[in-house]
């Protein structure tokens, strides 16, 4: 459930659990497309339904998007770098897209960041926790 659902400039949070068979990395390319096709599609209906059970509200307007990365336990400290998450947090993006956000272009979302959290205690699951404040920025 979001901590603090959108309405009126809120902040707005969700969790995605991830399981290591959709988990895309910036250090892994995969060259069959339909493949990764797939992955991509299994991470937009996971969103789109983390968004659902959490009662998401739309949110209007311009965001600044903030990542913070868990990863499965076992992962050194000193790899597995936040933003390495950024294709799995970008398909995750485009699954809120257009029902619970306008776009995901710069208009909307005006800057994403990322950090990196502490390890899980299990294995072969991630978390992402999306975290999306209002923004006004003059353009």
């Amino acid at each position: 459930m979001p901590d603090v659902v959108d309405g009126a400039g809120m902040i707005t949070e969700l969790t995605f659990e991830i399981p290591k068979s959709l988990w895309l990395t910036s250090n892994r390319h995969i060259v069959n497309l339909p493949y990764r096709a797939r992955l991509v599609r299994d991470l937009h209906q996971l969103a789109a339904a983390t968004a659902t059970i959490a009662r998401l509200e739309p949110v209007k307007g311009q965001v600044h998007v903030h990542w913070t990365v868990r990863y499965p336990k076992g992962v050194r400290r000193d790899k597995g770098e936040a933003s390495n998450a950024q294709p799995t947090t970008k398909a995750l993006l485009d699954g809120l897209v257009p029902t619970w956000l306008t776009d995901d272009g710069p208009q909307y979302v005006v800057a994403e960041t990322f950090q990196r959290g502490p390890n899980l205690d299990e294995r072969e699951i991630h978390t992402v926790r999306l975290v999306m404040t209002p923004q006004e920025v003059p353009w």
